[in-house]
């Protein structure tokens, strides 16, 4: 696989007909583009929500999570990242607009319990941050 192109809001042709991506911006640190598969209304998310189940995790990392607001089933973007957005909140807030218009019907995250039914719903309450 060879990587000569950044990602952007825009699919390239080679899955533009399956899947549609955004380039979820506002953060002065951290850059993420996130994927919904149309055919089965599948938000895919990297670090934007994160939602770890507290038994798999060791004591130290479950304080960690838990004061990061990342423990299932409550997961969302995790507090350091959420502060990244303080000066462009409105910016993020219209790229999760986007979002919730594809009105996804589950979540797939990569840190964690994945959310298979509901998925509009999980994404408003673990953006309410951003949503006030």
């Amino acid at each position: 696989m060879r990587f000569d192109a950044d990602l952007g809001d825009v699919p390239p042709a080679l899955w533009a007909g399956t899947i549609d991506q955004l380039r979820f911006k506002g953060s002065r640190a951290i850059g993420e583009v996130v994927f919904l598969h149309r055919a089965s209304a599948t938000l895919i998310l990297a670090d934007l929500i994160e939602n770890f189940e507290a038994e798999r995790l060791d004591p130290p990392m479950r304080w960690i999570a838990r004061l990061g607001g990342v423990l299932a089933p409550e997961g969302k973007t995790p507090l350091d990242m959420r502060l990244t957005y303080l000066a462009h909140k409105r910016e993020a807030r219209a790229c999760l607009e986007r979002m919730l218009a594809w009105q996804p019907q589950r979540i797939i995250l990569a840190h964690g319990q994945c959310f298979m039914e509901d998925g509009e719903a999980e994404l408003r309450r673990a953006f309410a941050w951003l949503l006030r």
